[in-house]
């Protein structure tokens, strides 16, 4: 029996996101582990820049076959994480409500080196941000053929594993932070399929991650991911979160249409930062300022 019972131990399957801890005298680390998608965030309570840290990481990503860890923090914090090979890869203006947050990133490779983002990666992007602003000034202000409205978590979490399952997944309604909040919502042209949206947020800092399911197939998409993510974005707003952002493929035009449309700019650019499709893609960062926290004083 107590044989039967070890074995269950060990074929029970690991959880698609898991917290994983590494504590010392000199180090205290939070990785959150998404095997979904191989990627892992990494969230420091102490600062200093450690070998220790990066052997930490380095072991785990080797281990679950993960490629893609980020961090995000404080500005003072950025040269820390420099030094033990990271590269500044993105920020995002409003992240810790007053002050912003700086993205930190490392695609490891077989060498275990840090990857930056190649030359061609680069015009990639600007490519796609610039066909996105140009498609984004043919989206109407008002767009009243499409319906976004709040749905319950079981109904997303339901339309995401069947996008996931057929390797339509663009974004994975996974936790990305630490005892946050989420909320989601439906958003469909008329005429169109639905697309659903998702947004996690931490009403202490201020700053929420939105989500979209699946890559725009056709002009009603686009427009319903738009239409989405503004809606959103103002329900966000009267909650008082005062940033939000989101990743998407540095190729997908689409995607870039509706953020721009939305009111998001791109303000970072992650080597290898987004899984969708089943490949591994460059990732923009689009960020929008939701509203001013000088406001309130």
């Amino acid at each position: 029996m107590a044989r039967a019972q070890a074995a269950s131990r060990v074929n029970k399957k690991p959880p698609t996101v898991e917290e994983l801890h590494f504590k010392s005298d000199s180090a205290f680390l939070c990785l959150l582990l998404n095997r979904r998608t191989g990627f892992i965030r990494v969230i420091d309570f102490r600062s200093g820049a450690l070998p220790a840290k990066r052997l930490y990481i380095q072991s785990v990503a080797k281990r679950e076959g993960v490629s893609k860890v980020i961090t995000l923090v404080e500005k003072d914090e950025v040269s820390s994480w420099t030094r033990v090979g990271f590269v500044r890869e993105g920020t995002i203006p409003g992240f810790y409500k007053r002050s912003d947050g700086h993205l930190c990133g490392c695609l490891v490779g077989d060498r275990t080196a840090s990857l930056e983002v190649t030359d061609a990666g680069l015009k990639q992007a600007e490519r796609t941000v610039n066909h996105g602003k140009k498609n984004a000034r043919e989206v109407p202000d008002d767009l009243n053929m499409v319906t976004a409205k709040v749905i319950d978590e079981a109904t997303a979490l339901k339309a995401r594993d069947e996008v996931w399952r057929r390797g339509k997944g663009l974004n994975s309604f996974d936790p990305f932070g630490r005892e946050a909040a989420r909320m989601y919502m439906e958003s469909t042209a008329r005429r169109g399929r639905p697309n659903y949206l998702a947004a996690e947020f931490q009403d202490c800092f201020g700053h929420s991650l939105v989500e979209v399911l699946r890559q725009p197939e056709d002009d009603l998409d686009v427009l319903a991911i738009t239409e989405g993510l503004r809606v959103m974005g103002e329900t966000l707003k009267d909650r008082g979160i005062v940033s939000a952002f989101g990743f998407a493929p540095s190729n997908d035009i689409g995607v870039a249409t509706a953020y721009c449309a939305a009111g998001f700019r791109k303000t970072g650019l992650l080597a290898g930062g987004i899984y969708s499709g089943g490949e591994r893609h460059d990732a923009i960062l689009w960020t929008k300022k939701l509203s001013n926290p000088a406001d309130e004083m």
